[in-house]
């Protein structure tokens, strides 16, 4: 296998990339058992038998990896514990080390890397760990992510963008430098050192996800357009949202970060009720999500820079790099002071099965990562008859 890192390049040398998923199953198993699940399912997916490469020209490869290079241990550690001693330390993906899983006595904790896949992605790698895990047959998955040949042809770039990137890549030539894993290590250590993050769960159980639903149905409007309206009541400020959304143009199932994201611009008006307030979110997100243009346009834009300059967004935000050319296009792309209010993903109802065999998943929680253009980061995934909302940000 190869294949090209090229809409998702910004993942590369993101230093908080790492999408985290907390399992619980009805019943306790052996160690030794989910430990076999867990490397027979990586073997199951192509994307978690390769590792990356950054070649001379400065384009980043998937390639065959000899072994599987994912983990599945024990620890004694709380979710939040293991969370703030794993973020600091990279992972190797050019060794092959996609995901990280850990049997906690709070349940089972799945760390993936994005550039593995998005939060689809990891609930469908859960899927193939709990049918392993009974003894369920599970096919080969290939490898599947997002270029710019296979998105839709009328969200090709507007000429105003075109000219823009061509530019910057035009600046960025006369001083351009490569980046290595060793680049990243360092970034990491000066990133890491003076920087943590926190969690906040919220659980939602059946009487008051369905209070919620019944609100958004009676106000018109979708949970997710709900959900975003309460978060920025209180809010004086026009407040910029960003909202991860699925970008499978074939409804694949197959592992790969084949995320895209939109985003509005939307101050809570204190004249109008809860409910008005609302309908204009809903109707500004569907504006965004009915038009390929906008659905897609980071991923297009992303797609034509070049990948070493992506590079330099994340490494500027970490403080480890420097430049002129760099530190503008990093604030205007939202690497800099100005990032993100409020970054949203909402899985909503878990897209795999609950029950295999005699096992059963009780509960999920869905922790997005603190991504350098975001600081406010809200995961929702709905489980069963329970919904979890979590708040990732940074404490330091």
């Amino acid at each position: 296998m190869k294949y090209r890192i090229e809409t998702e390049r910004a993942d590369l040398f993101d230093v908080n990339m790492i999408i985290i998923m907390r399992v619980e199953l009805e019943k306790t198993l052996p160690f030794d058992k989910m430990k076999a699940a867990f490397e027979e399912a990586c073997k199951c997916h192509e994307v978690l038998t390769s590792k990356i490469v950054i070649e001379e020209s400065g384009q980043a490869f998937y390639i065959d990896n000899a072994s599987v290079g994912s983990s599945f241990s024990q620890s004694d550690l709380s979710l939040k514990e293991l969370i703030k001693e794993n973020e600091r330390l990279r992972f190797k993906i050019e060794k092959g080390e996609f995901i990280r899983a850990f049997a906690l006595p709070e349940g089972l904790v799945f760390m993936m890397h994005h550039l593995a896949g998005d939060g689809k992605s990891l609930l469908y790698f859960i899927e193939t760990f709990m049918k392993c895990l009974s003894g369920q047959p599970c096919a080969f998955v290939p490898f599947k992510n997002l270029t710019l040949k296979e998105l839709p042809k009328n969200s090709s770039l507007p000429f105003l963008y075109k000219i823009l990137v061509k530019n910057w890549n035009r600046r960025w030539s006369k001083v351009k430098r490569l980046f290595s894993f060793e680049d990243m290590d360092k970034e990491y250590q000066q990133f890491w050192k003076n920087h943590e993050t926190k969690i906040e769960i919220k659980r939602y159980e059946k009487d008051q996800l369905e209070g919620l639903l019944k609100n958004a149905k009676q106000a018109g409007v979708s949970l997710t357009s709900y959900l975003i309206t309460d978060l920025i009541k209180n809010s004086a400020k026009k407040m910029d949202i960003g909202l991860a959304v699925d970008g499978r143009l074939d409804k694949n199932r197959a592992m790969g970060n084949q995320a895209t994201g939109i985003a509005i611009n939307y101050k809570y008006k204190q004249k109008l009720s809860f409910e008005e307030n609302a309908k204009k979110v809903q109707r500004l997100l569907k504006e965004k999500l009915s038009d390929d243009g906008n659905r897609f346009l980071i991923l297009q834009f992303m797609g034509q820079l070049d990948p070493t300059l992506i590079d330099t967004m994340n490494l500027e935000h970490a403080d480890y790099f420097h430049s002129k050319v760099t530190s503008r296009v990093a604030e205007l792309l939202g690497y800099g002071k100005r990032t993100k209010d409020l970054s949203i993903t909402n899985l909503t109802r878990a897209d795999i099965p609950l029950e295999y065999g005699d096992n059963r998943i009780k509960e999920l929680v869905f922790i997005p990562p603190v991504v350098s253009y975001g600081k406010n980061i809200i995961g929702i995934v709905t489980c069963g008859n329970n919904m979890n909302i979590a708040k990732h940000e940074y404490c330091l």
